[in-house]
């Protein structure tokens, strides 16, 4: 199986998010499944953390040969999404935990968006595309070329929600919010879309003893990820005390793409708000509704993750991850 990762990684930036790392991990350590490269994108942490933090992350793997590319700095509508680019800027003095690399002025490969165009329809029906972060990236490689959104084998999306509340507003899930309109695009595209929103992710969990337990090993890989996980739940600690532990979301989202009979699915019209009230960035999802589709003159666009099994993707992570530290 062939993957490209779009990402926003936040391990290696102190109080930030460290569970894209962990996706990374979990492809990189997974059977028959080869990562054609990965793409970051502002979220997260702007592109000067991502850029640093991920070659540090696949430098501890032993995976440099990883190719890595360059995408969007902002959000696609910038001018309309001041909030979003004021949270960028402020995460941009944000201390770190890994050497400072500077940006190459010319991406090597060519953009996040050139790279995922070349890689999907150079082989159409093979590589599967798994968004772990805004779809900024995505959105600009359908700009280029439409094709992207059949030839792709699918399109695995972690963000949005079908009937929770959000998590950066309670609308709006942090991905889809950091970037509504290029979410619109995305779901309008007609890509064979996976959505494994928040009503899975928060039945995921990995806590301080999980964190302690990764020390055991003495790798300074482990060392770097504990480190980073126990950031987070500091951060948590403080602005979500009820839910302290981290959700597992961008990991599951790898996961299902690579195994989708962790998930179960239901077939929904996902529209997204590109308002710049305080709905922006909302996933309004319809299942099962066909009054809706027909007001809306719109079929269903994706699959809507609405159960998963939490027993066997926690041994999957455990095989994938914690245990290879």
């Amino acid at each position: 199986m062939r993957l490209v990762i779009d990402t926003d990684p936040g391990m290696g930036t102190v109080g930030a998010d460290p569970e894209d790392g962990m996706a990374i991990l979990y492809a990189l350590n997974a059977h028959d499944v080869h990562v054609d490269g990965l793409t970051l994108v502002q979220g997260n942490v702007p592109l000067s953390h991502s850029w640093p933090n991920v070659h540090h992350l696949l430098a501890l793997a032993g995976h440099r040969e990883v190719a890595v590319h360059i995408g969007a700095a902002l959000p696609r509508a910038t001018e309309r999404r001041r909030v979003q680019t004021a949270w960028l800027t402020q995460r941009e003095k944000a201390p770190r935990t890994v050497p400072c690399i500077g940006l190459p002025d010319v991406p090597p490969g060519g953009t996040a968006a050139e790279f995922i165009c070349r890689t999907v329809l150079d082989a159409p029906g093979e590589v599967t595309v798994v968004a772990i972060g805004p779809l900024t990236n995505i959105a600009a490689a359908l700009d280029i070329d439409p094709a992207v959104a059949s030839a792709m084998a699918s399109l695995v999306i972690m963000g949005g929600t079908v009937a929770v509340p959000g998590n950066i507003t309670p609308a709006a899930e942090f991905n889809m919010w950091m970037d509504p309109d290029a979410a619109d695009v995305v779901f309008r595209s007609g890509a064979r879309i996976t959505m494994v929103g928040l009503d899975v992710c928060h039945r995921t969990c990995f806590d301080r003893d999980g964190a302690a337990g990764l020390r055991r090993s003495g790798s300074p890989l482990a060392s770097f990820v504990a480190d980073a996980v126990e950031s987070w739940l500091d951060v948590r600690r403080l602005v979500w005390p009820e839910h302290e532990p981290l959700h597992l979301y961008d990991t599951l989202a790898v996961a299902a793409a690579i195994e989708p009979g962790l998930l179960e699915t239901s077939p929904a019209l996902v529209e997204i708000e590109t308002s710049v009230g305080p709905a922006q960035g909302m996933t309004v999802t319809q299942r099962n509704n066909a009054l809706r589709h027909l007001i809306a003159g719109r079929e269903p666009n994706a699959e809507v993750a609405v159960g998963v099994d939490t027993e066997r993707f926690a041994a999957r992570f455990a095989e994938r991850v914690t245990a290879r530290l």
